[in-house]
């Protein structure tokens, strides 16, 4: 004789299945110093992370540098990815800029070393000190607490927007305006060796945090407006928190000697 499962026990089955399975969702958070401090700390505790960044406008080319005047350039369809072991430190990226021409290339950053190569340079990696280039991934940690420090400087107001969807979780927005003073761009200054020119620069800063718990940060979406009328936005994603990542440096035959 066969049994059936009768409809009660099937339905408290799959209910303990799918809680199981789920995460829990964190307390409400209706303050956005309250968000951006819980993404701040989620963050700290994280031990990997896979972030992608996508390009789209315009950036003012300083040529010669420290010359404070340029052409506008597009640089739409720039775009990287890149895997991030926070705890090694350690990552692995690609990219692709575009701006005119595009220039497209690999980074891995490891054991205090950092392995390049572009499609300019030839199909092997040249390596130079970690921390040397003008980005380093592997400092993920560092980037994302600069972005903390900003967002709660004392005189930013931070505004809490509607929810949105992050793919198929929900996220708690913020955004900040950042005046040329707030930003550091009133002046030239410290700004005369960047190759883009920043004087009088506005930021625009959104960031996307996950309602669940423990609140990871989901993006960030900064829209640069200069005093030329170049307006270029660079939108950042980040999932696949701590999950496992391994990072190794190229074998010795792909390394330029």
């Amino acid at each position: 004789m066969i049994r059936r499962h009768p409809p009660v026990l099937a339905l408290v089955v799959t209910l303990v299945l799918v809680a199981c399975n789920s995460t829990p969702t964190g307390p409400a958070l209706t303050d956005p110093t309250s968000i951006v401090t819980a993404a701040l700390t989620s963050t700290q505790a994280a031990k990997s992370v896979h972030l992608d960044l996508a390009v789209d406008g315009k950036a003012v080319v300083a040529i010669p540098l420290g010359s404070g005047t340029g052409t506008p350039v597009d640089l739409s369809g720039t775009t990287a990815s890149a895997d991030i072991d926070l705890a090694a430190p350690a990552a692995k990226a690609t990219f692709a800029l575009r701006a005119g021409v595009t220039v497209s290339g690999e980074l891995i950053a490891t054991d205090g070393k950092t392995y390049l190569k572009t499609s300019l340079t030839g199909p092997l990696y040249q390596v130079a000190p970690a921390g040397s280039q003008p980005i380093d991934p592997a400092d993920a940690r560092g980037l994302i607490d600069n972005l903390g420090n900003i967002l709660l400087s004392k005189g930013i107001t931070l505004v809490k927007g509607d929810d949105v969807a992050c793919g198929s979780r929900q996220c708690y927005t913020v955004s900040a305006d950042l005046t040329a003073e707030q930003f550091g761009t009133a002046s030239r200054g410290a700004l005369d060796g960047l190759p883009i020119n920043l004087a009088g620069a506005t930021l625009k800063l959104t960031v996307r945090v996950e309602k669940d718990l423990p609140y990871h940060l989901a993006g960030v979406t900064a829209i640069l407006s200069t005093a030329n009328d170049a307006t270029l936005t660079a939108d950042l994603t980040a999932s696949k928190w701590d999950e496992p990542i391994t990072v190794t440096a190229p074998p010795p035959d792909q390394v330029k000697s």
